[in-house]
């Protein structure tokens, strides 16, 4: 009967030993978890609207109206095209800044160019600030990176490209209403669009 005794009391003891060392060594906490929520993915700045452009670059040249304006790189430089009251192109290369890098420098036209210039521009009642605002609305969470005066199917139209979540849209205004003519979406965004179409 002795034997059974001894392990009972050895069981016994080892709870207790625990408890005794436990109790001499000091508890030290766990650092805190942060509660902090995940903060979205951080985007790269868009740079400047296709219109904040288009106003620095009209600065620029004095007179005329801003028909083109192209994002040349993620927003960082911008080529813009004015066409004077004669018909005359001038070309502005800026960065998002405002800084010119080269420019205004005057485009070759012939009369007829000119001559096209002039009616494309007298036809436009559309703005471009309102033809790049209609555009967003048109790919919500977009961004313009090139806008121009155009013709379509006849009619005048402020075409351009909108990028959103990596697909390139083209999108097209009617320059005299303001109506969506076209919206459609290239999976290839790096693909150099038309223009004339």
């Amino acid at each position: 009967m002795r034997t059974p005794i001894r392990i009972l009391t050895l069981a016994a003891a080892v709870p207790l030993t625990a408890l005794a060392l436990a109790a001499c060594t000091q508890v030290t906490p766990l650092p805190s978890l942060s509660t902090r929520s995940a903060s979205p993915t951080p985007t790269a700045t868009p740079g400047p609207t296709t219109a904040a452009i288009a106003d620095l670059a009209l600065r620029e040249v004095g007179e005329g109206k801003v028909v083109s304006v192209e994002d040349e790189s993620d927003g960082t430089e911008w080529d813009v095209r004015v066409v004077l009251d004669d018909g005359s192109v001038r070309e502005v290369h800026l960065a998002a800044a405002g800084t010119v890098l080269a420019g205004p420098s005057a485009d070759t036209t012939t009369p007829d160019q000119q001559s096209d210039n002039r009616a494309q521009v007298a036809a436009a009642s559309i703005s471009l600030e309102s033809a790049q605002k209609r555009m967003l609305a048109a790919v919500p969470g977009g961004r313009v990176t090139a806008i121009e005066l155009d013709d379509y199917q006849s009619r005048v139209v402020w075409r351009g490209d909108v990028l959103a979540d990596g697909v390139r849209h083209d999108v097209r205004i009617d320059a005299v209403n303001g109506s969506v003519v076209l919206d459609s979406a290239d999976a290839n965004p790096t693909a150099t669009p038309t223009t004339g179409s």
